[in-house]
């Protein structure tokens, strides 16, 4: 059951943030989608969680973060998306990845902020 429930999960994340990415007027119709769907499998159990609980990411997951266009992703963040990740996670992945957000940046509605907490 966890295994179905965890696909579903990842299924219904990466149909909202692709939906999202082909309306998005940002960059090139579609931009970054390839970046999405190398970075969930990889990462998504990692930022989902309840909020507050900061998973250390596999190397896998560090691995393809740091290879993804970060500023495309979080352009693509929108409601929907914010419903399922837990942005301060994020933001938690992105330090222990050694590839942080930029502080004051925007990730979706969700700004950085200018130290972890």
């Amino acid at each position: 059951m966890v295994k179905l429930s965890g696909f579903f999960i990842l299924l219904t994340f990466a149909m909202v943030v692709v939906a999202n990415a082909s309306t998005t007027n940002i960059g090139t119709k579609g931009a970054c989608v390839g970046d999405i769907f190398a970075l969930i499998p990889k990462c998504i159990f990692y930022v989902i969680g309840p909020p507050g609980t900061k998973v250390k990411p596999s190397q896998e997951c560090c691995d393809t973060w740091r290879k993804v266009d970060i500023p495309c992703l979080c352009s693509k963040v929108d409601a929907d998306v914010e419903v399922i990740i837990d942005m301060e996670e994020v933001v938690y992945v992105a330090d222990y990845c050694k590839r942080p957000l930029t502080p004051g940046s925007k990730c979706g509605t969700y700004t950085v902020p200018s130290a972890l907490q």
